[in-house]
């Protein structure tokens, strides 16, 4: 059974399709797997909102929490990868 079902309720929200409540780690991984750019978008658009986002280091530090909330959800991997992706989109804005 999920221990943070406050997490799997925003990576739901983040990707735009339901994820149970009952989901283990390895489940998710394989849900997000296909849809990192689907939460790479939504983190971004939350970063963009957010009104402690007022440059690229600071949208840097919002990101990078978001990533440590999600992190028991993401493989390593994803996280690089989740990462890596959110950076190239600030480093675009």
């Amino acid at each position: 059974m999920a221990t943070d079902p406050e997490a799997l309720t925003q990576l739901t929200r983040l990707l735009g399709e339901p994820l149970s409540p009952h989901a283990t780690p390895a489940e998710v991984q394989r849900a997000l797997e296909g849809r990192l750019d689907a939460l790479t978008d939504g983190i971004v658009a939350e970063a963009a909102a957010s009104d402690d986002v007022f440059d690229r280091e600071s949208a840097l530090e919002f990101v990078t929490a978001r990533i440590d909330d999600l992190a028991k959800w993401l493989s390593g991997s994803q996280r690089t990868r989740l990462l890596e992706a959110l950076q190239g989109k600030i480093d675009a804005w």
